[in-house]
């Protein structure tokens, strides 16, 4: 999905072609012109839009059949027919084809422009209209850009600039991916394009003050917005729940450990023999492949169980009977060896403190009593539990108890700091909670605040109605009464027991697949809502699993998870580009895995249930 609106042009009449192009482009959309239907056909089947105005009458394929075909292949695009024919019965057989509305030439541009709109906000009604960094916001109705009352002059490109990074938040964003969202087809900018204008971009945010390196280079994959800082409340929450994650693994890991210990013994063995022919000058043919393969094995699946440095060696160890099978790198497979068998002695002694299943969705209702009184009259009908709080220390206790929803009214205008850190710790501890923010105070840098923690969704509280509001709680409804189902895919049956033991503890369905060669029945017949892949897999890799998954209409808003011992830059920048939301190492697993898991699933659960 792009972040900004890109639009796909199919009209033969140049005229109207060149004029709609030059308004859109205007307005800071994406466009793509084709003449004929077929060039739009190609266009549609290898790009994503947001938007496709399509002319009916159009040769080679004209307007009806291309909505006609668009539709039986599964695609849901928003189309707006354009067209001369202003009978009904040609508007009839245009919806009847899968249009979702049409203009009739000729049109007043400011008709087609709001009838665009419309099609956007249903495709995009939950996104942020203001967005914020510290001091600089950025408003999308507006298209202004302003840092401490001072506004920017940026060009339409550095504009699109910024408001992808902030849309993106700290996801580290491939070169691929800015030029596939900012820059349309005709265009082919070269990489060096996206340096120059982020290099005018620092200069204009340092012109009036602001940090210069806001956006991060993250070197040899691309760029991100730069994380703001933790106050030293909000840090020393972040450190309390990785302790209490980290407490739960190793309590978790403790009994796989012992039940699969004899395995990681056999893998160790092949490794011993691997050395003794080594020293012979004899690992050659299945030894050495198998000596390989146990090597790999090992470098995922101890990282997994807490031993970091056991991993690493046997990374390297690994990387060694790949090369030349020298004298001197015997010696040192020898000592690699003797340091692995020393560094596996568990020690687990944590307790598992018990894990709240029970996750409330938070509505937070700024300043409006009477949608706090529809969301709460409409949850009553609804039979939902639900507290309402007007501080945290309520909040605290409420979260104890079984409810499915809280709803925190207050005020934006009048909240404090302490206040705004003590909605932070709440919303990250443990497990991070779901959140629903009901406002239209888009002058405030406290509220963003709010915004950067957890994983939220963001409604303008002006567009509601009573009827919006019935919905959002029937998709409450919904939100809670799901079950996460999660696909996680990796050869070594061992990685995926410890996944299963990690979140046992937790309402979820894992289903765990070691033979990548059903993955394809599996995932059709599960609907997951978040995927686990590894990268190297026999037949094919996870890498091309994620790309043929992004190419598939079904699957290109599922989020994805590489769960992989290869964290280099060049493994991560092939992650990234082929359309993963995330990596976690396995290395590190012990205290990434569930934050990152959860992370994921509230938000694209939650956005589901209320897009539905």
């Amino acid at each position: 999905v792009h972040i900004f609106m890109k639009i796909l042009l199919v009209e033969d009449d140049e005229i109207i072609a060149q004029t709609l192009l030059k308004i859109l482009r205007d307005r800071h959309y994406i466009v793509d012109l084709a003449t004929a239907g077929d060039l739009g056909w190609e266009y549609a089947k290898t790009y994503d839009y947001d938007l496709i105005l399509l002319d009916i009458v159009i040769p080679k394929l004209n307007g009806i059949e291309f909505c006609k075909k668009l539709r039986k292949v599964g695609n849901l695009t928003p189309v707006l027919l354009l067209t001369a024919q202003n009978s009904s019965d040609k508007k009839v057989i245009g919806l009847d084809a899968g249009a979702d509305d049409y203009v009739v030439k000729p049109f007043e541009i400011s008709e087609l422009l709001a009838r665009i709109r419309v099609l956007m906000r249903r495709r995009n009604s939950l996104t942020a209209q203001i967005l914020q960094w510290k001091k600089l916001s950025l408003n999308s109705n507006s298209h202004e850009v302003i840092y401490d009352n001072k506004i920017l002059n940026l060009t339409p490109k550095e504009y699109r600039f910024l408001e992808l990074f902030l849309r993106s938040g700290d996801r580290v964003l491939t070169r691929e991916i800015i030029l596939d969202s900012l820059w349309d087809v005709e265009e082919a900018p070269s990489e060096n394009a996206i340096a120059a204008h982020i290099k005018d971009l620092r200069r204009k945010l340092k012109e009036v003050g602001a940090d210069p390196n806001l956006i991060e280079t993250v070197y040899g994959v691309g760029y991100r917005l730069k994380p703001l800082p933790n106050s030293p409340a909000e840090q020393n929450q972040v450190d309390e729940n990785k302790a209490r994650v980290r407490q739960k693994t190793t309590k978790a890991l403790e009994g796989v450990w012992h039940k699969y210990e004899i395995t990681y013994n056999e893998r160790m063995a092949i490794l011993e023999q691997a050395n003794l022919a080594w020293q012979e000058g004899n690992l050659k043919g299945e030894l050495l492949q198998q000596a390989q393969w146990a090597a790999h094995k090992l470098a995922g699946g101890l990282g997994v169980f807490g031993f970091a440095r056991g991993s690493h060696l046997a990374l390297v160890m690994e990387q060694l009977l790949k090369i030349e099978l020298a004298g001197d790198r015997n010696r040192q497979f020898s000592e690699l060896l003797t340091a692995l068998k020393k560094s596996l002695k568990p020690n687990f002694k944590s307790q598992l403190n018990p894990v709240n299943r029970n996750r409330p969705v938070m509505l937070i209702v700024d300043n409006h009593p009477e949608l706090e009184q529809q969301l709460t009259s409409q949850m009553t009908d609804a039979g939902m539990v639900f507290e309402l709080v007007t501080d945290s220390k309520s909040f605290q206790k409420v979260l104890q108890t079984k409810v499915d929803a809280v709803v925190w009214s207050f005020s934006l205008a009048d909240a404090t700091v302490e206040t705004l850190d003590d909605f932070s710790s709440i919303i990250n501890q443990k497990l991070p909670l779901p959140v629903i923010l009901f406002t239209d105070n888009n002058d405030r840098d406290n509220r963003f605040i709010i915004s950067r923690h957890g994983h939220h969704v963001l409604l303008q509280r002006a567009s509601l109605d009573v009827y919006s509001v019935k919905g959002i709680v029937q998709a409450l409804q919904k939100f809670q009464g799901r079950v996460a189902k999660i696909l996680a895919v990796d050869d070594d049956s061992l990685i995926l027991n410890a996944i299963d033991s990690l979140l046992d503890p937790i309402s979820i369905n894992l289903t765990i697949l070691d033979n990548p060669l059903n993955f394809w029945q599996t995932i059709t017949q599960l609907q997951p809502d978040l995927l686990i892949l590894d990268v190297s897999m026999p037949h094919f890799t996870g890498i091309e699993l994620c790309q043929l998954l992004r190419n598939d209409i079904r699957w290109r808003e599922l989020p994805i998870l590489f769960f992989t011992i290869h964290n280099d830059l060049s493994t991560v920048h092939q992650i990234l580009t082929a359309g993963a939301n995330d990596y976690i190492s396995k290395a590190q697993a012990d205290s990434e895995l569930l934050f990152k898991i959860f992370n994921h699933l509230n938000r694209g659960q939650l956005l589901t249930s209320l897009v539905q």
